[in-house]
């Protein structure tokens, strides 16, 4: 299961998103602070996917726990768009945790960082 894949396909498949943030979705990558010229979105796996929910000794889910940052030099940018992803994750199935609000005087820049929890169901349970 691409938990990554299927997370940036929710992402742009959003209209708002997509158009504030086109390109400049990534994983793993976090934005030297000179490149930051339009938001950033960056999906990174805190954990990997656990084995949850059980029937006939088989499990049916995967437990998943992953950070989004946004970063933009807008505080108004930042906070709508992670508010946009915090609406576009609850529709796939995860919650929001925890998280960082905070801003660096030095750079300018903006940061959101929320952490989500989801299930998502196995893509091969047809064929078990």
């Amino acid at each position: 299961m691409d938990v990554l894949g299927m997370i940036y396909d929710v992402l742009m498949a959003d209209p708002s998103i997509k158009e504030t943030a086109n390109g400049s979705i990534k994983f793993y990558e976090f934005p030297e602070t000179g490149e930051v010229k339009a938001p950033f979105i960056i999906i990174d796996p805190l954990d990997v996917p656990i084995p949850q929910d059980f029937a006939d000794n088989t499990w049916l889910t995967h437990d998943c726990l992953l950070q989004i940052d946004v970063w933009s030099k807008k505080r108004t940018t930042t906070r709508e768009l992670s508010g946009q992803i915090r609406q576009v994750m609850w529709n796939v199935g995860f919650s929001q945790g925890s998280g960082v609000d905070e801003w660096d005087k030095g750079t300018g820049i903006f940061r959101d960082a929320r952490r989500y929890r989801g299930k998502l169901y196995r893509d091969d349970l047809d064929t078990l």
